[in-house]
């Protein structure tokens, strides 16, 4: 018996060490596995699927879960290792419900919102989930109105444009109109994203364009819990990696809009997270 329960945690053992879970967006490819140490994460560009595979031969790691945009796409690539694939909707999940208990945040109902290319908005219980709401508005809007409104062809530029902007010259705010605060509405408070130009630079726009979005998926997400009762609201995606900016306004808007906002410290990774954690459970 004693034997037999060894050959049992070998395997597991083996198991673990050997499988990854690989998120194939757009624009990311992020890769989770264990170590002796614990979870370990890496990003590659999306453009870099060789450099992503030598990674993940010389770490010996075999045996993959794929998910994302890329894991039809891509499959192919792949045909070296042991493959199999979860839809992004339950890696989604699975990797937030995970890592939420990991960083203490576990607890049932929650909104949770994936800013990815556009957002999709999800209601998470202990029965599991489902996609209540999006929106077409998301990182990919950043990246393409921020590239006409810039000419910073990089998501990072366009986000670092921001970081020295003034919305306040693009914007029109409250204190605009009423000329103070007025009651519920604070005098910063934007009244019309993009409804004034006083002769905007650059990082004007840039910092105005990053309002606006995640203004819109906050309203959004606010909405949806709303309608299902629940308070809690997480943001999850790779728009949210050094982009503290976004972060910032989403955290606001959702306090203003009488939401608890919340945030994973590994956020970008949910998707390859729950790829690892959905293939360990089969």
């Amino acid at each position: 018996m004693g034997e037999e329960r060894g050959w049992e945690r070998r395997t597991v053992d083996e198991r673990l060490a050997s499988r990854a879970g690989v998120d194939l967006g757009g624009s990311l490819i992020k890769i989770a596995y264990f170590s002796p140490e614990g979870l370990q994460v890496q990003l590659f560009p999306a453009t870099s699927l060789g450099e992503t595979i030598a990674y993940l031969q010389a770490r010996n790691l075999h045996h993959l879960v794929l998910t994302g945009g890329g894991s039809v796409r891509h499959r192919q690539a792949f045909d070296i290792f042991h493959v199999e694939t979860v839809d992004e909707f339950t890696a989604n999940i699975a990797g937030a419900n995970y890592l939420r208990e990991a960083e203490g945040q576990a607890g049932f109902p929650y909104v949770l919102v994936s800013i990815g290319t556009g957002t999709s908005v999800y209601r998470v219980t202990e029965a599991g989930g489902q996609r209540i709401a999006g929106t077409a508005v998301g990182g990919g809007t950043l990246l393409g109105l921020g590239r006409l409104l810039t000419g910073e062809m990089r998501y990072v530029d366009i986000v670092a444009q921001a970081a020295t902007g003034d919305r306040s010259l693009v914007d029109v705010l409250v204190r605009d109109i009423y000329g103070r605060d007025i009651p519920g509405l604070p005098g910063d408070i934007t009244a019309s994203n993009f409804g004034k130009s006083l002769s905007p630079r650059k990082e004007d726009l840039a910092r105005a364009l990053l309002q606006m979005v995640g203004e819109v998926i906050a309203t959004v997400a606010c909405l949806a819990a709303q309608c299902h009762q629940i308070r809690e609201v997480v943001y999850i995606g790779a728009s949210l990696r050094e982009n503290d900016i976004l972060r910032e306004v989403l955290d606001s808007s959702t306090r203003f809009l009488g939401k608890e906002p919340r945030f994973l410290r590994l956020g970008e990774f949910v998707g390859a997270v729950g790829a690892l954690v959905q293939g360990l459970a089969r």
